[in-house]
């Protein structure tokens, strides 16, 4: 084989490689966090966190939450929440509530950004962010629904995140009441709470999550776009 020929057949391979990973890379991998099941106090299975996973890709960040039971209706009426620490020297320490629901819930070393959302009603996603002494909600979005299962999604900016930031977080369940506290929490393998109003502190049982620096498709496209004008080049001028 020339020179000439091996060269074209390499960068016609690096060309569909590129694309190939325009379309795989459009997410990070997922990280998966595993709850104990049946430890809330009321044994209401649709509060019951079994898992969340966490994943994002260039600009979106996803939190799919696994419920131990049902949470279609009439077993929708759930709110599930996350908070996120991004700083233990910023965020909202107040006691007991620490978050702009109202909910007696809080993470001792603050509060940065928060989501919060419901199934009912077709469903709804509000992130948050504290920023000198208080809560902005930064765009709304509707979380997407199965049977048993609700995932978050909404944008890095509107939680204050960037590609490459580690943070840490929980995520809860609660009721409908402003005074609720939550009903389970995924970084606690115990029970949280003895009764609705609580109060929760989750203290240092948080979780960890470090935001994947993932390329944007249309750059790794574009390098691929590139090389196949440089191999008709080539062939051009044969």
């Amino acid at each position: 084989m020339s020179a000439a020929r091996f060269s074209a057949r390499a960068l016609a391979l690096i060309v569909g490689a590129g694309l190939s990973c325009a379309a795989a890379s459009s997410a990070a991998a997922a990280t998966i966090y595993n709850d104990t099941v049946g430890d809330n106090f009321d044994g209401n299975t649709n509060m019951d966190i079994a898992s969340v996973e966490v994943s994002n890709d260039a600009t979106n960040i996803s939190f799919k939450v696994t419920l131990n039971g049902s949470i279609a209706n009439p077993t929708d009426w759930g709110k599930y929440l996350v908070g996120i620490d991004t700083n233990a020297a910023t965020g909202d320490t107040g006691t007991p509530v620490g978050n702009p629901w109202g909910r007696n819930i809080r993470i001792a070393s603050g509060m940065d950004a928060f989501v919060g959302s419901w199934a009912d009603s077709g469903g709804g996603v509000q992130p948050f962010t504290f920023n000198g002494g208080v809560w902005t909600q930064n765009g709304s979005g509707t979380p997407t629904l199965t049977s048993n299962s609700s995932t978050l999604t909404t944008t890095l900016a509107s939680l204050g995140l960037t590609p490459g930031q580690t943070f840490k977080f929980d995520v809860y369940t609660s009721g409908s009441n402003g005074g609720d506290s939550a009903n389970d929490a995924l970084s606690n393998p115990s029970q949280s709470i003895s009764n609705w109003p609580g109060p929760y502190d989750s203290g240092a049982l948080l979780s960890q999550y470090t935001v994947s620096v993932v390329p944007e498709p249309m750059s790794i496209a574009t390098m691929g776009l590139a090389g196949m004008a440089l191999i008709a080049r080539r062939r051009g001028n044969k």
